[in-house]
């Protein structure tokens, strides 16, 4: 997570400054037009991996423009996906203006101009994608626009946006690679369902694999987590899970691979050292297994020696 701008750190006149700043150095590029009276904004990002990253941005009124220069001028095309979590909002781009309601999604073509209007103080959250990335062509981009709300998986994807910022943050850049690329293919399920261009199916089951893989980082602290429940947490039978599963290149099953990512918890845990170090018992069971004798076992089986062997040698490198 990197802060891009906090105007709470700065004197007042240099406020407005730095705002213009910070929005004209992002890519893609923008300028903003502060409203009246005190400026106050914060912008927060998450990279999400390749062509794709989340900003966090709230304060004070401002308009957020994007001119036909800055549009020739980027390289990439791109698609903004926002949620408004407080705050006024309107979006105009030629001769049509949108309201964007708090708690609702709201999507930006960004291969033309536009004027985003913030009239109030506001939070705003907004996946920015290249369309290289998103693997969604332009016409299919407009063509959703009006009709978001319409598409079968609109609250799905609602609802992982809204969590998507505070998660993304607490995760290792591993996990929020992968985490990138579940968020992609739901948008690119968005949109085309939105634009009626196909009915979705095929990109969230491209999505599968690595929503499989996301699961099981989350509940890995889960002693119930199982394939089966694995399955039925995805709505899916178990011999779909593991040819899914094996038809994305793993070579471990979906079993092999709980453990492994148990495994290397364990190893992470094992690894801190001084006042946050903790006990084997604690790290096994943060780490998900049934108890330490099984947890040994299995840390024995992978690396060799005991978790306590592993964490001198480590200490001692």
């Amino acid at each position: 997570m990197t802060v891009l701008l906090d105007t709470d750190l700065l004197a007042e006149r240099e406020r407005a400054d730095a705002v213009h700043a910070a929005y004209a150095d992002q890519s893609p590029r923008r300028t903003v037009v502060v409203g009246p009276g005190p400026v106050r904004h914060h912008v927060e990002r998450v990279g999400l991996g390749d062509g794709a990253h989340l900003l966090r941005t709230g304060g004070s009124p401002l308009d957020i423009v994007r001119t036909a220069r800055q549009v020739r001028g980027d390289a990439d095309e791109h698609v903004a996906l926002g949620l408004r979590r407080r705050g006024r909002g309107v979006v105009s781009a030629g001769a049509t203006e949108s309201d964007m309601p708090v708690g609702q999604l709201n999507c930006v073509d960004m291969t033309r101009p536009y004027r985003l209007t913030h009239t109030t103080a506001n939070t705003h959250d907004v996946l920015i994608l290249s369309n290289r990335v998103a693997g969604v062509p332009v016409d299919v981009v407009r063509a959703a626009l009006p009709a978001l709300a319409g598409s079968p998986v609109y609250d799905l994807v609602r609802g992982h946006l809204g969590s998507l910022f505070t998660a993304a943050r607490a995760l290792s850049p591993e996990v929020r690679a992968l985490t990138g690329q579940a968020t992609v293919a739901l948008v690119r399920a968005l949109l085309t369902t939105a634009a009626e261009v196909d009915d979705g199916r095929g990109a969230l089951e491209e999505a599968l694999p690595t929503r499989i893989a996301l699961y099981v980082d989350a509940h890995l602290t889960d002693r119930g987590l199982t394939v089966q429940r694995l399955a039925e947490a995805h709505h899916i039978s178990v011999r779909h899970l593991y040819n899914v599963w094996a038809a994305a290149g793993h070579s471990e099953t979906p079993a092999q691979w709980i453990i492994s990512r148990r495994l290397g918890r364990a190893r992470e845990l094992l690894a801190v050292s001084g006042e946050a170090r903790t006990s084997i018992a604690t790290v096994a069971r943060r780490s998900g297994f049934s108890d330490t004798s099984h947890f040994a076992r299995r840390f024995r089986e992978s690396s060799g020696m005991s978790p306590s062997e592993w964490r001198e040698a480590r200490s001692s490198t």
